[in-house]
């Protein structure tokens, strides 16, 4: 099996690929089936989990359609049908030639997924870089949204909380202990320890029964264009700050208290631009939604009623 994650959870994956602490799951597995759905020049893998109204998956840098934690997967697709998709170049789907990874331009993905399955419209739980595609979504094609769960967002240009330069040096550390880098995406304490390495752990046994593709690879190309299109152009521009205050969908603004890569105060700041937004703080670090996946579980039920 070949995995290649993404920098904010590839040290993390190393701790429980070595643990024999997990057990396997004894119930019975229902094997995910991968699909395509041929979009602007590229195919899309997706996968479909779960019953009840539909609720896109859109993940974030670098992290493929299997990158959920699956026991935030197994709560939601009690109430959802999940819809969990690879962006353009990374695990199953394909990307152009020419170079045209954009934050606008997945949203446009995304859109054109949602018509291809043949929804008018659905819910969004969008986390990370991915809640940057869910905000052009939500500006760019509104009328196949309802309602929008955007985790650990950033609105871009000069309205962002920038990263603090300590975190954003221990990012980019190819020289740091992986394992010290544990603090970026969970709290780096006992608790937030053991919720890393519980959360990987479940991933690892998922992908082993089936209950998740084995899609984990994300060539150095995809790298190279999420980058720039999450940092150069993302950071340059305020138009996808002006642009919020347009918004009619309900959107909620989730986050961790200690999250230090996408900084809480950006929750606000985003919250402040979409009329009658809602926000809530949660226990965790960027990676809130796992390590409290039965609260944030709770509060995605509850606003999506």
């Amino acid at each position: 099996m070949k995995f290649h994650l993404p920098l904010f959870l590839s040290f993390l994956f190393c701790f429980c690929v070595c643990s024999s602490a997990f057990s396997e799951s004894k119930q019975e597995i229902k094997h995910a089936e991968i699909k395509y759905v041929h979009v602007d020049g590229v195919s899309l893998a997706y996968y479909i989990k779960g019953n009840g109204k539909p609720l896109l998956m859109i993940n974030g840098f670098l992290s493929t359609m299997s990158l959920w934690d699956p026991a935030l997967l197994d709560r939601l697709a009690k109430k959802h049908t999940l819809i969990l998709v690879d962006n353009r170049g990374v695990g199953f789907s394909t990307d152009t030639k020419e170079n045209h990874t954009t934050i606008p331009r997945m949203a446009d993905d995304a859109a054109g997924l949602i018509r291809q399955l043949g929804y008018k419209k659905v819910d969004i739980l969008a986390w990370s870089m991915g809640a940057r595609i869910g905000q052009q979504l939500l500006i760019r094609h509104p009328r196949v949204v309802d309602h929008a769960i955007l985790c650990s967002a950033n609105p871009g240009g000069t309205h962002a909380i920038p990263t603090s330069p300590a975190v954003e040096t221990r990012l980019n550390d190819p020289n740091l202990p992986e394992m010290k880098k544990m603090g970026l995406v969970f709290p780096d304490n006992r608790e937030g320890r053991v919720a890393a390495a519980e959360c990987l752990g479940r991933i690892r046994n998922a992908a082993k029964s089936g209950a998740i593709p084995n899609d984990f690879d994300v060539s150095h190309e995809t790298s190279v264009r999420q980058t720039r299109a999450r940092t150069v152009l993302w950071g340059g521009s305020d138009e996808n700050y002006k642009a919020l205050k347009h918004i009619r969908n309900p959107v909620l603004l989730a986050d961790g208290v200690d999250d230090v890569i996408d900084r809480p105060q950006n929750s606000i700041v985003i919250a402040n631009q979409i009329p009658f937004a809602w926000t809530a703080f949660l226990k965790g670090g960027h990676a809130f939604l796992f390590q409290s996946s039965k609260q944030f579980a709770e509060l995605v039920n509850a606003f999506l009623q």
